[in-house]
């Protein structure tokens, strides 16, 4: 009875009168929130120091960079601390480890991240109340220290793949494959979150306001003319709704991965031929296996902006599509009888931005492509892409592969 006791009254009134003492779970959740919003290392650094200085009373928290290539610790001046710690610093930097809690002459030191021959050490200064730093102290910050360094090394990683990104778009002649698949991905990642967003506010608004108008042309008697007028509204408000549907399904093609890649081309040529002069006859053979959703959405939309290209230039009357797998290679072939092209200009000309957006594509999915066309011969577009990619090289232990589309 006498240890129940204790325990219930440990329970109920030791948090209340040591606060300080107990408040360190609550800050380790509240640090985790906020990481998770970081960008930046500079709002890191921010977040860990705005938490150590609300739980401990230490007189001083500073960040420092030790340069082991040039032997450096900065920021430092001339003070006996500053120089003691410097020195205390460099004789121990081959035996740092990101993460750890180390001891300094003048307080603690946290190894958050290091970036090649850069350690990042956020230097914890004395108690200002002139005690030891405690057992609950130690593990919390030891726990701090363990976020912050995963936090920071991702936030390398991310500012690495930026850098190679942009490296790679300024390239002026060639772009990587995988550069080009992740740009994609995240292309049709937009399209599909504007899709919704289209669906779910302005599509639905439409359709609110047809219903209040549709209600009140029932529920009031209305002089002809208005009749007529408000019947022309309400026809202009079912085009508004039909056009705002099919941008969704553009943007964005409901099913896409259920239906399969010949199902998915059998869709849009038949969602195509509705608005056009010209005949597509498309020859498909069944896929022994089905294909990623990546492959799918690329075939997709290259079978798109040709039929585009065709109703905006081509003149042609029949377009004939084929699609079939030949021994571990998708075989893709676009014909039509229309004007032709000079397809050596077609790289420096802003009309066939479309098809030099095909050729990106293609070249992303590591495949081949050709074009061939004469003046009032046509265009016929081949394409060969391999059933299965290969990762890229990974770097900074990133595969230079995507699953972006979701």
């Amino acid at each position: 009875m006498f240890l129940y006791a204790k325990e219930q009254i440990d329970q109920r009134f030791r948090p209340k009168l040591f606060k300080a003492m107990y408040s360190y779970q609550d800050s380790l959740d509240r640090f985790s929130r906020k990481i998770a919003r970081v960008m930046k290392q500079t709002d890191l650094e921010a977040v860990l120091k705005q938490e150590i200085t609300e739980l401990l009373p230490v007189n001083r928290i500073t960040f420092l960079l030790i340069e082991q290539s040039e032997n450096t610790v900065y920021p430092m001046g001339e003070h006996p601390e500053e120089l003691i710690t410097a020195e205390f610093l460099l004789g121990t930097v081959n035996s740092l480890q990101v993460g750890e809690l180390i001891e300094l002459p003048y307080g603690l030191g946290l190894v958050i991240g290091r970036q090649r021959s850069r350690y990042h050490i956020l230097w914890i200064g004395l108690k200002t109340n002139h005690t030891r730093f405690n057992s609950d102290e130690l593990r919390w910050l030891k726990t701090m220290s363990n976020y912050a360094s995963i936090v920071f090394e991702n936030l390398y990683l991310i500012e690495g793949l930026i850098e190679d990104l942009e490296s790679e778009v300024r390239k002026e002649h060639s772009t990587s494959p995988w550069v080009l698949r992740l740009l994609f991905c995240l292309s049709e990642n937009e399209r599909r979150k504007l899709a919704a967003d289209l669906h779910d506010s302005a599509l639905q608004d439409q359709l609110l306001w047809y219903r209040k108008l549709e209600a009140i042309m029932m529920d009031h008697p209305l002089s002809d003319k208005l009749g007529r007028e408000l019947e022309d509204i309400k026809e202009g408000l079912l085009d508004v709704i039909h056009q705002i549907r099919e941008t969704c399904n553009e943007l964005r093609p409901p099913l896409l991965k259920e239906m399969g890649v010949v199902e998915a081309v059998e869709s849009i040529i038949e969602h195509t031929q509705m608005r056009v002069n010209f005949a597509v006859d498309f020859r498909a053979k069944p896929f022994s296996r089905p294909l990623n959703e990546e492959q799918i959405t690329a075939i997709y939309r290259i079978v798109q902006e040709l039929l585009r290209n065709a109703d905006k230039h081509s003149q042609a009357k029949l377009i004939t599509l084929e699609l079939e797998l030949r021994k571990g290679t998708i075989y893709f072939r676009y014909k039509d009888d229309g004007i032709g092209m000079d397809v050596n200009q077609m790289i420096a000309s802003f009309e066939h931005m479309g098809l030099s957006g095909i050729k990106e594509r293609v070249t992303g999915l590591e495949g081949d492509i050709s074009f061939n066309s004469q003046r009032d011969n046509g265009l016929e577009v081949v394409i060969l892409l391999p059933e299965m990619m290969t990762t890229g090289r990974p770097e900074r232990g990133i595969s230079r592969d995507s699953y972006l589309i979701s």
